[in-house]
Order: C-alpha cells, then sequence, then structure tokens
C-alpha cells in the first residue's frame, strides 16, 4: 500500500488542502455501477470489509468455530461538493457527482480518504451487506479422512471438514453498522465410484467418536484401474448469508454461496494370505 496522509478538512485544512492541490489516496477512486460502490487498494467496495483474519479458521474434528473479519468505519470529512482531490502523483481524482469524501479506519488503522457515491451519510444497508460479503473470504473446505492415506476397500472411510465455521464482517457508514454472518449450510460428497451423498461436517474417527455424526463411505472396489490409480473425490460446501442493521432499518438474506475443493484418494484391496501347514 502506498503511504497515506491524514486528510484534515475543518475550515482551515480545506484552504491549505487547496493550496497544495494533495490528498494522498490508496489510488484513485474509482466508480461502480452496482449500487455506487467504489474501490480502494484494500479492494473495499463501499464500506465494505477485506477479507477475515482467520482465512475460514482451522477447527480440528468437526468442531464449529468462528473467524471475524475486520471493522471498517467511514467518516465524513466534510469537505465542499466538488472540492478537488489528487493523487499522490498529482492527479485529479475524477469522481461521481453527488458523492462525499470519508475517513476509513478499520480496526483502528487508518487507511486514507475513500469516496462513496450518493448523497453525505446516506446509506443503502443491502449495497453495503452485498459489499462486505463479496470481500469476506469465505474458505475452500479442506478435506481430512481416517484412515489418513490409503483408503481399504470394504472398509468405512469417515471424512470431515475442519475449517467448518460460521464467518462475520461488519462495516459502518454514516453511523449505520452493517453486520454480516456467513454459515456453512450443506456438504454434498462425490467418492469418484458413481457414489454421491450430502454430510456435514462430519467428525474425526476416534475410538469413542459419535458415529452418528460421522460422514462414511465405503468403496468396494480398489482404484487400481483409474487414471493415476486413485478416485476424485470431491466436496462442495453450499454457504448462506444474512445480514443485519444497527442504527437503521434493514437486515435479511444475501444471496447464496458455494465452494469446492477436490483430490485424490488410492483406495487399495487387502489379500488375506493363510501360510498354516496343513495336517
Amino acid at each position: 500500500m502506498h503511504r497515506l496522509i491524514r486528510a484534515l478538512l475543518g475550515a482551515t485544512a480545506v484552504g491549505v488542502a487547496a493550496w497544495f492541490g494533495l490528498i494522498a489516496l490508496a489510488q484513485p477512486a474509482a466508480a461502480d455501477g452496482a449500487g455506487g460502490a467504489v474501490t480502494d487498494d484494500n479492494g473495499i467496495d463501499y464500506g465494505a470489509i477485506a477479507g477475515d483474519h482467520n482465512n475460514g479458521g482451522n477447527h480440528a474434528g468437526g468442531s464449529g468455530g468462528s473467524g471475524s473479519g475486520p471493522s471498517c468505519t467511514y467518516v465524513l470529512m466534510g469537505a465542499p461538493d466538488g472540492f478537488p482531490v489528487h493523487d499522490i502523483d498529482g492527479n485529479i481524482v475524477e469522481v461521481a457527482t453527488g458523492g462525499a469524501w470519508y475517513e476509513k479506519t478499520c480496526d483502528g488503522v487508518f487507511y486514507g480518504a475513500v469516496y462513496l457515491a450518493g448523497p453525505p451519510d446516506a446509506v443503502d444497508p443491502v449495497a453495503v451487506a452485498a459489499g462486505v460479503l463479496k470481500r469476506m473470504t469465505i474458505p475452500v473446505p479442506d478435506v481430512a479422512f481416517s484412515p489418513s492415506g490409503d483408503q481399504i476397500v470394504n472398509l468405512a472411510s469417515w471424512f470431515w471438514i475442519p475449517n467448518w465455521g460460521p464467518l462475520t464482517g461488519t462495516a459502518t457508514v454514516g453511523g449505520i453498522t452493517v453486520r454480516v454472518t456467513a454459515e456453512p449450510a450443506s456438504a454434498r460428497w462425490t467418492f469418484g465410484d458413481g457414489t454421491t451423498t450430502t454430510c456435514a461436517p462430519g467428525v474425526e474417527w476416534t475410538p469413542t467418536a459419535d458415529e452418528r455424526r460421522a460422514c462414511t463411505h465405503v468403496w468396494t472396489r480398489s482404484s487400481a484401474s483409474q487414471p493415476s490409480e486413485s478416485f476424485r473425490l470431491g466436496v462442495t460446501v453450499n454457504w448462506t448469508a444474512s445480514y443485519t442493521v444497527t442504527g437503521g432499518a434493514g437486515g435479511g438474506a444475501l444471496a447464496p454461496l458455494t465452494r469446492t475443493a477436490t483430490t485424490t484418494v488410492r483406495v487399495a484391496e487387502v489379500q488375506a494370505i493363510n501360510d498354516r501347514a496343513g495336517g
């Protein structure tokens, strides 16, 4: 990220800024047709956050967990309408009329000036929520199985998704805070032998594991005849998303998402050998 210079736009600061004609931005703001969004070099769309600290988190053994994204706040600067803003190279930043400049702070760290389309402090919670969800890191499912390594014909294999758990993200614009929660809802497994099942998140096998929570599969033939002598195992996780609003009206469901992962699994036959001498 380019070095940022905080823009102080009080009555005196406006005059100083106009005289120097320079406010350092991460990059020139760019208008986006979807709800009047803008993007800076952190990939932040109209009050949305960029990613999540835990990148989906890892929660071994199928135990649920949650990840929290950075919380970003946009504070109106109060610059006059049409106030010229230049990037760090001295070029005027072209913006749509009718919007306003805001100071962006995420988790207490100042990131610079961001231009948001629309009247000052006018917030469309649906647009903000869609932006938050767009920038959250919805993880590809991790796949774990037991026994580890090669699987055995006619022996139940256990599967689970270690990074199964909800994620959250928030953004505050104009006194309105939007909180988005995304949660994995279901998972569909394909085993490469023509069979599928819906099961999630599964649990790791242990001698005391609850079989009622297990996701299992039994291969009835080896993978020796398959490409690379392996079956292709796949899992698609369906995510639901919703948002709530503090300081204003709104809330409800957002568009669902899916994430898919694939891997290869070798399945071997075990031959019993009887070497006892007769007699």
